[in-house]
């Protein structure tokens, strides 16, 4: 059962019910005892009364024989245990040396039966325990017969109670049908009941990821339509020129341009791709990874553009660090930070790569120094100035005399990356004289521990 309203209902229904009926049970028995003591009570209070009467036999006393449906019967026995008075002669209630209360079968019926002595002689009052019993029946079932009324009632006022509260959660749930997909704006918490205030708490955190992811995303769509439209426009151009080639000398130019221009917008398509997974929520698990092979993996990945630039790329230091990271994003921090020293460094240049461990404060903490994984790319290329090193970590942002081919994505996919892994991206000058890049980690083993 998964409405909450049916389930409460069912709840408060059977917890009345049961309730009501053990109640009902409680007050049914009390009234059975408390009728059984009544009944001993005018028992007792009749042969009282008989004694303080007159002995004069026969018929002393009050008249307790007016008919056979009398109550009770009454007999008097004589000090010899002859039996000297009866108040139903068809009633042969047997001689009870024992005083007071007492059961007796007569035949097939059951009697309660006091006796006492009076004057030297014994009177005995007694009672069918079947008329007792009907007698008792009727007084109970009476008293029991408010909880057939109040019972339904009830849960009629369960019913209300329920339908009542709920009725700000039905109300929110109109409000969020009624709302268009498009808003986020967040839900006045002050109206609703104080139990159901984290929940619309929840969803305004919710509303306010949701704007943020919605945003990010329209503006990814806009950028990137921006940013693929000069590579096609230029492919349409280079098209056109093959078709007005004359001589294969002017197609073969325009067939080379063609394949650059291919090459550049396939870049851009996987770099916009590769954003787009990773800022998708869709990210693959954290898992412990090599840094040192990931970084033996983007080398062997940029080879063959290295050996196309002339630029001399390869690992420095290589230290077998292991880091908490998804394993296909590692790859793809390394292959864009190398790919990318590798496209801004002149030919005859060089790239190298170091994956060392450092004692570095946590978090730039101060004090608390721990051993961290270091990935470190330097190149001998141009640089990034300091004022537009944290510009450069922007999607689609191409420094002034950025050479041609990039796309503006490398390094907003390894900060992207980073900080899935908790790690930070630090931008200097290298030894190279070029731009260094260092990825600090923590190791796998710090974030066990």
């Amino acid at each position: 059962m998964k409405s909450l309203r049916s389930r409460l209902l069912l709840l408060l229904s059977v917890a009345v019910t049961l309730a009501a009926l053990v109640q009902a049970l409680a007050v049914f028995r009390n009234a059975m005892n408390e009728a059984d003591a009544v009944f001993d009570y005018h028992l007792q209070q009749l042969a009282l009364s008989l004694a303080s009467g007159d002995m004069g036999l026969p018929g002393f006393g009050p008249d307790v024989s007016a008919g056979n449906d009398v109550d009770y019967v009454v007999q008097v026995w004589a000090p010899d245990g002859k039996r000297i008075y009866v108040s139903r002669p068809r009633s042969d209630l047997p001689s009870q040396a024992v005083l007071g209360y007492t059961n007796v079968q007569v035949g097939n019926e059951q009697w309660r039966v006091y006796s006492m002595q009076a004057g030297g002689r014994t009177i005995q009052v007694g009672q069918s325990t079947a008329t007792r019993q009907a007698l008792a029946l009727g007084f109970a079932l009476r008293s029991i017969w408010p909880m057939a009324v109040i019972a339904p009632l009830l849960l009629l006022a369960v019913a209300w109670v329920v339908r009542r509260s709920l009725r700000p959660l039905s109300d929110l749930s109109l409000e969020l049908e009624n709302r268009a997909a498009t808003s986020f704006d967040p839900l006045d918490p002050h109206p609703v009941v104080s139990e159901m205030r984290p929940v619309v708490r929840a969803m305004n955190g919710l509303f306010a990821r949701t704007r943020q992811a919605f945003e990010t995303q329209r503006m990814f769509v806009a950028d990137a339509a921006h940013e693929l439209r000069s590579p096609l426009a230029a492919l349409k151009v280079q098209v056109q020129m093959l078709g007005r080639a004359h001589d294969d000398g002017q197609r073969g130019v325009a067939l080379a341009r063609l394949e650059s221009g291919i090459d550049r917008a396939s870049h851009l398509v996987e770099q916009l791709l590769l954003l787009a997974r990773n800022e998708s929520g869709a990210e693959e698990a954290l898992g412990i990874v090599s840094l040192l092979d990931a970084a033996r993996l983007a080398l062997s990945d940029t080879a063959e553009l290295a050996q196309t630039r002339g630029v001399d790329a390869g690992l420095e230091d290589a230290e077998d660090c292991t880091v908490l990271a998804p394993p296909g994003g590692l790859r793809i921090l390394v292959r864009n930070l190398v790919d990318n020293a590798l496209r801004y460094t002149p030919a005859g240049g060089r790239v190298d790569v170091r994956v060392r461990h450092e004692m570095r404060a946590a978090n730039g903490a101060p004090a608390a120094p721990q051993r961290m994984a270091v990935l470190e790319v330097n190149d001998s290329g141009p640089g990034i100035p300091a004022e537009d090193r944290e510009r450069v970590f922007d999607r689609f942002y191409r420094r002034d005399g950025s050479p041609a081919g990039g796309s503006g994505l490398g390094l907003a996919i390894v900060r992207s990356v980073a900080d899935r892994c908790g790690a930070r991206v630090e931008l200097g000058t290298a030894d190279l004289g070029g731009l260094q890049v260092r990825v600090v980690f923590a190791t796998a083993r710090a974030v066990a521990g």
